[in-house]
């Protein structure tokens, strides 16, 4: 048994990083950003999905790479809209055919 449950752990350790199996998608950092920020200090939406965006370029080698908050139609809406992204952060579009992030689930909070 135990020579089950160590090669089990290790392979669980290794697919940590995924944002599927952990739920640490780009809406989740823009979320907890928004109401907690640094210090306990919220940010508005604009901040936060920039101080995301810095985080994914560090993860990613330096290279920029769109957020992606498709797993949350709100904040889908506050990236197309001008008026809250007001640096022009890119975002994957809501009409893109790849891999919706974090599994199927759809988040809506009015």
């Amino acid at each position: 048994m135990r020579y089950v449950l160590l090669p089990g752990l290790l392979l669980l350790a290794s697919c940590s990083a995924a944002p599927w199996v952990t739920g640490h998608t780009d809406s989740k950092c823009i979320r907890e950003q928004m109401l907690t920020g640094a210090n306990g200090n919220d940010h508005p939406f604009a901040t936060a999905a920039n101080i995301c965006a810095a985080k994914v370029r560090k993860d990613n080698g330096g290279h920029d790479r769109p957020l992606d908050v498709r797993d949350d139609m709100t904040l889908q809406a506050m990236a197309e809209n001008p008026d809250y992204n007001t640096t022009s952060l890119s975002f994957v579009p809501r009409n893109s055919k790849t891999r919706i992030p974090g599994g199927i689930r759809n988040i809506n909070i009015d």
